[in-house]
């Protein structure tokens, strides 16, 4: 018989967290594209990163209490091996394909020519995705959070919301003559009142 000594299982310091929708927000994006080594915190080992947009993730707004707001982790979008043309390339269905498409619209993936993608477009851009755990291939510990890839999109533009009907901006400008002449008919204190009770 052998004695070793035990160690409790190791934890992560980086959230694990589900959102079934988020607003979130990139901070200080880097991207590689090529593979590149890293080396580890301690020094101890080096590994070969994909090569795609590195990025730290902030929930802006978890579209809930606000219990995940300001949470931060850190996402590599990555670039896909193209075993036929035996090149690294930015690949629609992915991570990184929906994220250029939330950036630069829909018809990214529409023209076969090279894309113009830059880091810096990416500085602080907005989009709306799932948050779920992110998950070691290997040991299938859950090891952090991550952008759900399939969920990925852009945040919806008010300005392209479908226009009001004809009725509705009919029903919509008679409360506004039925709230003038209520104002109208009101004391300064009840209108005080009225205007602190609406915010």
């Amino acid at each position: 018989m052998v004695a070793i000594k035990r160690a409790p299982k190791k934890e992560t310091s980086a959230p694990i967290i589900t959102v079934s929708l988020a607003k979130v927000k990139l901070n200080d994006p880097e991207f590689h594209p090529e593979p590149r080594e890293v080396e580890t915190k301690d020094g101890s080992r080096t590994f070969t990163v994909d090569p795609g947009l590195n990025a730290q993730v902030e929930i802006v707004d978890d579209h809930g209490d606000g219990t995940y707001d300001g949470v931060k982790f850190y996402q590599n979008f990555k670039m896909k091996w193209n075993n036929e043309n035996e090149c690294w390339e930015l690949r629609d269905g992915t991570s990184l394909g929906a994220l250029a498409k939330a950036r630069y619209g829909n018809d990214f993936f529409d023209s076969d020519e090279e894309a113009d993608f830059r880091a810096e477009d990416f500085d602080e851009f907005t989009f709306m995705c799932k948050i779920v755990p992110k998950t070691n291939p290997s040991t299938k510990q859950q090891i952090g959070s991550m952008c759900h890839h399939e969920t990925i999109m852009a945040v919806p533009d008010p300005k392209r919301k479908k226009k009001l009907s004809k009725a509705q901006r009919k029903a919509e400008a008679e409360l506004e003559e039925d709230l003038d002449a209520i104002e109208n008919d009101l004391t300064e204190a009840e209108e005080s009142q009225m205007h602190d009770a609406l915010g």
